[in-house]
Parts: structure tokens; C-alpha cells; sequence
């Protein structure tokens, strides 16, 4: 019942952000904005979906190495897990999807992994990417622009204070309810490397997320002209990443579709360049959706035809 109404809440936050950005798209200024669409433009964009695609591919690769070697030592193919992963990825698309972890645990037990190392690979990615992705915002972002945008919606500042209340107490609930399989997890943490496997994750999903940030750059590069007045370059990673995480922590909403881009938007609210950020946040969706593809595709033709029959 919990989770299902939180799934509810999500898809009910995914629609609310797509009419935030359909009600910006009304009042769109396409004077504003001077796509230069060139063979330049066409190659940075072409630039961008290959980067994409090679993240997710590296993100399959990290689940991989966090899983670890199969039943006595057996060595999983690394193609044929990063294309399960690829594959599973996509249903995080789907509304309430689970069997986007429910695939992989299928494959990786047919090689005689735990559930526990599964469900510890998804738990070391999930923390990996919001730890990553939290010090890169930090890191990179425009404090100075936040604020703006704080003083002018700083009303809403109590409804997330009350989410984050919601979210710590139920967190507290599934801890309790999940002690003894957490405490397993813990100990093969441990096993495993303890605090060297937490940075090392740490340290590989910050990588990725900054490519990610260089795919929002590229993008922006390829869609206006270098002579174009626009937001900071340096801080917009910083706020596409952290737009990423509100769309990554919101359980429900189908691969963050509409709240990421909400986000993204609402940072750079008060700015000029608010249409500018807000038709960039739907090209890099654009980007991401077809990468995601692409890397399935990518993984598929890598394992040729003589994979498995265990995928």
C-alpha cells in the first residue's frame, strides 16, 4: 500500500511538473532564442548522443564490478551483463516499474550471485549517483541564481521541508522493517572492501555524472551560437545534475520525465535566460532517451549472436 502510494505521488509530481512546463511553453519567447543550426551544431549534438551512450554503458559496467564474480570465482561475460543492464534500464520508463532490478537479479543468480550482492549493487549505485551528483551541485553551482529563485518561490520551501520529513520517517520505517537483510548487506560491504568500495563508487558515479554535465554543455553549445548572451557554463552542470537528482530521488515518476526539467527550469527562473534553459532541458531529454536506446542497441550487437541463453 506504502509503495504503491508512493508511486501514486510521484506520477501525480510528474504531471504537475509537465504543466509547469507546458504553462512556461505558452508564454515561450522564440525571439529570444537563435538556434544555429550548422554542420557544427549537427557534429556537437552527434557528440553528445555518443557520450550519452557511452554513460550508461559505464553505468552497466559499474553494476557489474559492484556484483562481483559469480558462484566459486565463475567470471559473469561483461557484455552480456552491461546489455541486461541496458535493457533493464529501459523500463524505468514504465510508471511504477520494477523490473528494472527484478531483471537483474534474474541474470546475475543464473551465475550463482546472492540476492543480497544484487540488491547491494543497486543500493552502492543509488548512493554512488545521489552522493556524486550532490557534490557536483555543490561544486558547481550558482548560489547567487539559486537565491534568486529562492526569494521569489521561497513559499514552497516549507512543502519540501515536510517531504523530507515524510521521506526520513519512512526511511526509518523500511530500516526497521529490513534491518536483518540491511545488516547482511552491511557485512558484505565489508567483505568487500568496506570505506575503498564506498569511495571508489563514489569517485566512479561523480565521473559519469560530469560527463553527464559535459552532454548538457555539448547540447547547449549545439544549440545557440557562441556569440549569444546565455547562463553561466561553468554552473550550468551544476544545476542540470542537480535538476537530474530531484528527477532521480522521486520515486513514481518514470525516469524523472517532467520533474527534471521543471527543476532545471525553476533554478534559472528569475534570469533572462529562462527560455533558453527550458527548451535546452528538453533537448538533453531528447538525448537521453534515444542514448538509452542506443546503449541497449550498442550492447546487443557487442554480444553478438552467440550470447547466452541466460539473457
Amino acid at each position: 500500500m506504502r509503495n504503491r502510494a508512493l508511486r501514486t505521488a510521484g506520477i501525480v509530481l510528474m504531471f504537475f511538473s509537465a504543466g509547469f512546463i507546458c504553462y512556461r511553453f505558452s508564454k515561450f519567447d522564440l525571439s529570444s532564442i537563435k538556434i544555429d543550426i550548422g554542420f557544427s551544431s549537427v557534429m556537437l549534438l552527434v557528440i553528445a548522443l555518443i557520450v550519452q551512450t557511452l554513460s550508461v554503458l559505464a553505468l552497466g559496467a559499474m553494476f557489474l564490478r559492484n556484483v562481483g564474480k559469480g558462484k566459486d570465482g565463475q567470471k559473469i561475460p561483461v557484455k552480456e551483463a552491461v546489455l541486461v543492464y541496458c535493457r533493464a534500464n529501459l523500463g524505468k520508463y514504465i510508471p511504477g516499474n520494477v523490473f528494472q532490478y527484478v531483471e537483474r537479479n534474474i541474470f546475475f543468480s543464473s551465475y550463482g550471485i546472492s540476492h543480497v550482492d544484487t540488491v547491494m549493487a543497486s543500493l552502492l549505485e543509488v548512493t554512488g549517483l545521489v552522493v556524486g551528483a550532490f557534490i557536483i551541485s555543490v561544486s558547481f553551482g550558482n548560489f547567487e541564481v539559486i537565491g534568486e529563485a529562492v526569494r521569489q518561490y521561497g513559499y514552497v520551501i516549507p512543502v519540501i521541508c515536510v517531504l523530507l520529513v515524510i521521506a526520513v520517517i519512512a526511511a526509518i520505517i523500511f530500516v526497521r522493517k529490513k534491518k536483518k537483510s540491511l545488516i547482511g548487506i552491511i557485512k558484505r560491504v565489508k567483505e568487500r572492501g568496506g570505506v575503498k568500495l564506498l569511495l571508489f563508487d563514489v569517485l566512479g558515479y561523480t565521473v559519469i555524472l560530469l560527463v553527464m554535465g559535459a552532454v548538457a554543455l555539448l547540447a547547449y553549445c549545439a544549440m545557440t551560437s557562441s556569440a549569444q548572451a546565455g547562463p553561466d557554463l561553468v554552473s550550468l552542470p551544476g544545476a542540470y545534475i542537480a535538476a537530474w537528482l530531484c528527477g532521480f530521488i522521486i520515486i513514481g515518476a518514470p525516469g524523472g520525465i517532467g520533474v527534471r526539467e521543471a527543476v532545471f527550469s525553476l533554478i534559472y527562473i528569475n534570469t533572462p535566460y529562462l527560455d533558453e534553459v527550458l527548451a535546452l532541458s528538453i533537448l538533453i531529454r531528447v538525448i537521453s532517451v534515444i542514448a538509452d536506446i542506443l546503449a541497449f542497441v550498442a550492447a546487443l550487437i557487442l554480444c553478438g549472436s552467440k550470447r547466452s541463453k541466460k539473457i
